[in-house]
């Protein structure tokens, strides 16, 4: 198990690795700032809904960037640029929180950075989608997430110990700025490598046909299909109950967690999503993205069920290990089943409709819960998980899963391209919860008449109208 494992691992392109790298790196950086922001935000004269206003907002912004990059990629733009800017920019504004004077200047400064992930997200999932096969896609996205985790786990530690060794919270999100510019300067190494390897190498072969590293001159634009749409949907509807992590941290220091242990608690989270993310993503090519995520937003509403009825920090702290398991099953589980639904014309434009929507619903959603919170904290987290529950139940009796569609889209390639022009019938199947395409076996032609001879047929007198033999 653990050989097929590493086989499997080693046998990822270089590209997944490298901007696994820059997102570590780019994490560190972010992580040390972010489990400072409930703090700095209280001490600017801000609140529950503050935070919740600061993180909906900044979200809002960057989905309203992902909705156009996907959609530019998809029309010939070119990736690269897009992940250099969006990293670069994000380093260059994290540092400037230190100089925040007021609560909405720190939400200015966090919507600047989200900008930074709108830019991103959507060209590097799309480079990484392009560069494995369709039975890879949720290990890439697994090992990708996973690094990233792991320079979650590096920030939250430096901020950490800087703050035990006496630094202010002011110099500590000063320093932020080196891990930033560092992601930035590998990420145009790994860019310009990238694109350098594409013309020769060409990508793995899809099972349509065809290279995964797909150029806008080879495949065309295409509309997401009906599949992709619905679960964008059921997606919104679960991120209306996905409210900030920095919401946990803000309740355990409502609890009586000191400041300089906010950073480690993180870390401690972080870790938690670090070590399972890879086995996330080997479990969602195994069981199929569906089912792993059916499974990690119910494990999300017991998680926030749990959080209502914790009694201490330290409760809440080791929850963070079940929280863990819902980032193992769903973060890739949900670009894997994206980029299962939609052609490769459509793929980046899944990606940033993802994003987008995702990001779009945690405005209300940090909105909601901040005001909630601000009246009754455990009535907040009984909210959230009463709708990640209902999302779970309209996942599993509305959308496709990917292995259905795959074989829809080929019985009717198959189906048109034979003399018949209609759509094959439709039957149920167990592993999916829509009809899976059956194709129709041809008729066989009726045999010939058999002649009958002059001297073997009936003669009039002898037989009856009805074809029994008269009485004589």
């Amino acid at each position: 198990m653990w050989q097929d494992a590493l086989r499997r691992l080693k046998g990822l392109p270089p590209v997944v690795w490298g901007l696994g790298l820059v997102s570590l790196l780019t994490d560190a950086a972010s992580d040390m700032v972010v489990p400072l922001l409930p703090a700095l935000m209280a001490g600017l004269g801000g609140g529950a809904l503050a935070l919740g206003v600061m993180e909906g907002l900044a979200e809002a912004t960057s989905a309203a960037i992902k909705v156009g990059t996907g959609a530019a990629v998809d029309r010939g733009a070119r990736p690269a640029r897009l992940v250099v800017i969006g990293y670069g920019l994000a380093a260059i504004v994290r540092p400037l929180y230190a100089l925040a004077g007021a609560p909405w200047h720190a939400a200015a400064l966090r919507s600047a950075d989200r900008v930074g992930k709108g830019l991103r997200s959507a060209p590097r999932d799309g480079l990484i989608a392009a560069a494995v096969e369709r039975g890879q896609r949720g290990l890439a996205f697994g090992v990708h997430r996973s690094m990233d985790n792991l320079g979650a786990v590096l920030g939250g530690g430096l901020a950490f110990v800087l703050l035990g060794l006496g630094l202010s919270l002011e110099q500590v999100l000063l320093a932020s700025i080196v891990p930033g510019v560092l992601s930035t300067v590998v990420a145009i190494a790994v860019t310009r490598r990238a694109a350098a390897d594409a013309p020769r190498q060409g990508g793995p072969a899809e099972p349509g046909g065809g290279s995964a590293e797909a150029t806008a001159a080879e495949v065309r634009p295409a509309p997401l299909p009906p599949a992709a749409k619905r679960l964008l949907i059921v997606i919104g509807v679960f991120s209306l109950s996905a409210s900030a992590d920095t919401f946990l941290l803000a309740h355990l220091a409502r609890q009586g967690l000191a400041l300089q242990w906010l950073p480690l608690a993180w870390v401690c989270l972080q870790l938690a999503k670090a070590a399972l993310n890879v086995p996330g993503g080997a479990i969602a090519d195994r069981v199929g993205p569906k089912r792993a995520l059916v499974l990690g937003w119910v494990t999300y509403a017991l998680t926030y069920a749990a959080f209502a009825l914790s009694p201490s920090p330290w409760v809440m702290w080791l929850l963070f290990l079940l929280y863990g398991v819902f980032y193992e099953l769903t973060e890739e589980a949900e670009k894997a089943f994206i980029a299962g639904v939609c052609p490769p014309g459509a793929r980046s434009k899944g990606f940033g409709a993802l994003a987008a929507i995702t990001g779009a619903a945690l405005l209300p959603a940090n909105v909601l819960f901040g005001a909630v919170y601000d009246v009754s904290a455990a009535t907040a987290f009984w909210l959230t998980a009463a709708l990640a529950l209902a999302a779970a139940m309209l996942v599993a009796t509305l959308v496709p899963s990917p292995a259905c569609q795959a074989r829809a889209r080929d019985a009717w390639r198959g189906c048109s391209g034979s003399s018949a022009a209609r759509a094959p019938p439709l039957r149920p199947t167990r592993s999916c919860s829509r009809p899976a395409p059956l194709p129709r076996a041809p008729r066989a032609p009726p045999p010939p008449p058999r002649p009958i001879s002059r001297s073997s047929a009936p003669s009039r007198s002898t037989c009856a109208p009805n074809g029994s033999r008269a009485r004589s």
